[in-house]
C-alpha cells in the first residue's frame, strides 16, 4: 500500500456510490436520466471530534453511530439526486409498514434468537453458542435473500466499483479507468466484515451473559451489540494493519467471504460513477484540483 495521509470508506446508494474522508462524505450518482451528478458535504466524524471518541474500544461505537447517520442520509439524498428531485410522497401506510418490519427485524435478531435456545435445556455456555450460531445464520440469509431482488443486484455492483476505486487510489493513487478495473471487488475494510466481525464476537461473547427475563434479555442484547461493535471495530483496524499476517488474515477471511454475496463485478458505467464519487471527495478533503476533468463530467448537486 502507499503511504496515504487520509483513509477513506464507502457505501453503495441509489444509483452511485458515497466516499467518506475524515473531513466529509461525498456522493457520485447516475440520475435515471443517465446524467453524472455529484454532491459533498463537509463533516467531521464523531471519531476526530475529541480524545473521548477517538479512544480505544470507544471509537468503534463512534464509527457505528456515524456510518448508520451517514449512510441513512446519504441514501436518502442519492434517491432523489437519481430520481432528479422529482416531488413524491410516501404513503401513510407504507411508512408503518416499513417502520414495523423494520422493528420486526431488530426483536428478531435482538431476542428471537434467545426465545429459542431458551426451548432447549442447554447450559448457558451451549445456549449463548447456539444464540451466537442462529444470529449468523439469520444474517447470512437476509442477505442472501435481499440480494435476489433487482435492485440489490445493482446497489452490489456499486458496492464493488466502490471498492475497486478506494483500493486504487490506496495502493496507487491513481483514479484511472484501466487502473481501477485490475483491483477486486472485495476489499479488507468493507462494512460486511465490520457486520461478519459484529456476528463472529457475539457468538464468542454471548455464552457469558447470563439468562434473563425476555425485557431484561432485550436489554442486555442492545447494550451487548455496542460492545461487540468496539471489539469487532479494534479487529478490523488491526486487520489492515497487518493484513499479511495469519491472524488478521484468520478474521478477515469470514468477512471477504460473505462479500462474496454483497459485492459483484460492476460495468464500465458504475466503475465511472465510484470514480467520479471517489475524485469528488479527494478534491475536496485534500483540496487538489488534479480531477478537475473528472469532475467537469457531472454536475454539481447544491442540496441543503
Amino acid at each position: 500500500m502507499s503511504d496515504i495521509d487520509i483513509s477513506y470508506g464507502g457505501q453503495a446508494v441509489i444509483g452511485g456510490v458515497l466516499i467518506q474522508s475524515p473531513t466529509g462524505w461525498s456522493l457520485g450518482i447516475r440520475d435515471r436520466s443517465n446524467n453524472l451528478q455529484r454532491y459533498y458535504q463537509e463533516r467531521v466524524p464523531l471519531i476526530k471530534r475529541s480524545k473521548f471518541w477517538g479512544a480505544p474500544l470507544i471509537r468503534g461505537l463512534a464509527a457505528l453511530i456515524d456510518s448508520v447517520y451517514v449512510g441513512v442520509k446519504a441514501i436518502t439524498l442519492s434517491e432523489k439526486i437519481y430520481s432528479e428531485f422529482e416531488e413524491y410522497e410516501e404513503s401513510l401506510l407504507s411508512k408503518i409498514l416499513s417502520y414495523t418490519a423494520l422493528i420486526g427485524i431488530l426483536v428478531l435478531m435482538i431476542a428471537g434468537p434467545r426465545v429459542l435456545v431458551e426451548q432447549i435445556q442447554y447450559s448457558q455456555i451451549s445456549t449463548g453458542l447456539l444464540e451466537g450460531v442462529l444470529r449468523g445464520i439469520i444474517v447470512i440469509i437476509y442477505i442472501y435473500l435481499i440480494g435476489k431482488t433487482k435492485d440489490a443486484q445493482e446497489l452490489f455492483e456499486y458496492h464493488g466499483a466502490e471498492h475497486m476505486t478506494i483500493a486504487a487510489y490506496e495502493d496507487m493513487k491513481s483514479l484511472d479507468f484501466n487502473d481501477v478495473k485490475k483491483y477486486p471487488k472485495e476489499h479488507i475494510r468493507c462494512g460486511t466484515s465490520f457486520l461478519f466481525l459484529i456476528v463472529f464476537v457475539s457468538l464468542l461473547t454471548l455464552p457469558f451473559i447470563p439468562n434473563l427475563n425476555l425485557f431484561l434479555t432485550a436489554i442486555t442484547r442492545i447494550l451487548h451489540v455496542g460492545l461487540v461493535a468496539m471489539i469487532s471495530y479494534e479487529i478490523l483496524k488491526f486487520n489492515f494493519k497487518n493484513s499479511s499476517s495469519l491472524i488478521a488474515k484468520f478474521f478477515a477471511s469470514p468477512g471477504i467471504w460473505t462479500q462474496k454475496i454483497t459485492t459483484k463485478v460492476p460495468s464500465n458505467e458504475q466503475i465511472e460513477v465510484a470514480i467520479l464519487a471517489m475524485a469528488n471527495c479527494i478534491s475536496n478533503s485534500e483540496q487538489t484540483n488534479k480531477f478537475e476533468t473528472i469532475l467537469g463530467n457531472a454536475k454539481e448537486v447544491n442540496h441543503g
